[in-house]
């Protein structure tokens, strides 16, 4: 099943970086943000964590709303540990 997620996760990242880059209207190095998503995938594999691709709509957001700072995925980490921490039931 791990080779099967492997493509999963492969085919879903480039499906969202054709998507961003559409949406962007400019081309990414669709070689550099595959590895940055390996890179993440196995450092997330090597700490018992889920593997995991682009937030595409996170990142249309944000590239709509014109935000540029990397800050808002700080913000997003934070927003995510606090429900997870948090003994209220949303």
């Amino acid at each position: 099943t791990w080779v099967g997620m492997l493509f999963v996760v492969s085919f879903a990242s480039c499906l969202d970086i054709a998507a961003i880059s559409m949406d962007m209207g400019e081309a990414l190095d669709t070689n550099k943000e595959m590895e940055t998503v390996g890179k993440a995938n196995l450092m997330s594999g090597l700490l018992f964590g889920f593997t995991g691709s682009y937030i595409f709509s996170q990142t249309i957001f944000t590239y709509r709303t014109g935000c540029h700072s990397r800050y808002i995925g700080v913000f997003i980490m934070a927003a995510y540990l606090a429900v997870c921490v948090s003994t209220i039931n949303i």
